[in-house]
């Protein structure tokens, strides 16, 4: 089994990768309880340079997009047959996901379009917002969207969408306790399932 994490922050380093991390990590946590192999992966968009869907229809020829950019290296990855599992991880700009999260999920439209190849492969998505309450539900709900367009199969927290944090909190990101505990949350109802489902 391998879970992807996605890193959709142009800021190298900061809250963002830190949640996801976490995340990640409770997740390997939870397979070694298990007596589960599991590997992970994070993919961090911060230093990559492409662009969102051109809608040029090159991948309706196979698994393959015609913009020679750092997406390129990413489609071998996705296509990983032991990928169970992908979770996007992004910033709340202007109300939404990051520029950089929107593309990556708009450019994943070539899976979709060679036999729906993310089908009943788990979602999860965490936001990390500028307040407590500044926008995250609605950006974990629009990186759902993108996921439901592929038949994802969609997991929260065990209590909420998925992971929910605040990116400045007074005591730095690193001690939002609350947000910290919805991505483990998360991370360990990813692996739950994954072990369900592979059992």
């Amino acid at each position: 089994m391998k879970i992807i994490g996605i890193s959709a922050s142009p800021r190298k380093n900061k809250s963002t990768l830190f949640l996801l991390n976490q995340c990640l990590d409770e997740a390997k946590q939870t397979a070694e309880k298990s007596g589960r192999d599991l590997s992970v992966e994070v993919i961090d968009l911060a230093p990559l340079k492409f662009g969102g869907c051109i809608a040029c229809g090159y991948c309706q020829k196979g698994v393959q997009c015609s913009q020679e950019d750092d997406f390129q290296p990413l489609i071998a990855k996705l296509s990983d047959p032991d990928l169970c599992g992908i979770i996007v991880a992004t910033p709340v700009y202007m109300g939404c996901m990051s520029a950089q999260a929107k593309a990556f999920i708009d450019r994943s439209v070539l899976f979709r379009r060679n036999g729906f190849l993310f089908k009943n492969i788990l979602g999860g998505a965490i936001a990390v917002g500028g307040s407590r309450n500044g926008g995250q539900e609605l950006t974990v709900q629009a990186v759902h969207a993108g996921m439901m367009i592929h038949d994802m199969i969609i997991v929260g927290d065990g209590d909420h969408f998925g992971g929910t944090a605040w990116g400045s909190h007074p005591d730095g990101y690193e001690c939002d306790e609350t947000g910290i505990n919805t991505v483990k949350n998360l991370g360990r109802r990813m692996v739950e399932l994954a072990c369900l489902m592979h059992s």
